[in-house]
């Protein structure tokens, strides 16, 4: 991916050549150098993307196969967003979680574009975590 900067904003660019051109236009533009250096343009001040931002590209990049995976309650997909959200060595109890709440997580938004569905299922899963005792002190979300 081309990581944080002004061609990591452009929310059409989602495919490989989409992340040419994003990684392109942050060279271009210098605008990876500034946003790491001010901790703009999603990234922060130590050069990492920032973590909720971070969520949303995977839920966006994954989201039909997350969705089966969670139907389902295990998978690699559980696993990563479990170490997205800070509690890799929960992955097994965020499964049963999205399992169990996975009409409420995927629920079908219309008029919604990828980019923001991904943020609606990324709150919805971060609202449910925090209705649950053991995971709202595992996870960092």
């Amino acid at each position: 991916m081309a990581g944080c900067g002004l061609g990591s904003m452009v929310t059409v660019w989602k495919n490989d050549i989409g992340q040419v051109l994003a990684a392109t236009t942050n060279v271009s533009f210098s605008s990876q150098t500034f946003g790491i250096t001010s901790g703009t343009s999603n990234c922060t001040t130590d050069g990492i993307v920032r973590a909720d931002r971070a969520q949303e590209v995977f839920i966006t990049y994954n989201e039909e196969p997350l969705e089966l995976e969670t139907a389902r309650g295990t998978g690699e997909r559980i696993r990563a967003i479990a170490s997205l959200l800070g509690c890799p060595t929960h992955s097994v109890e965020l499964g049963k979680l999205m399992k169990e709440k996975h009409s409420f997580i995927f629920d079908k938004t219309q008029g919604v574009d990828s980019y923001s569905r991904s943020k609606v299922i990324l709150s919805r899963l971060k609202s449910k975590i925090a209705e649950d005792f053991d995971l709202k002190k595992a996870c960092l979300y």
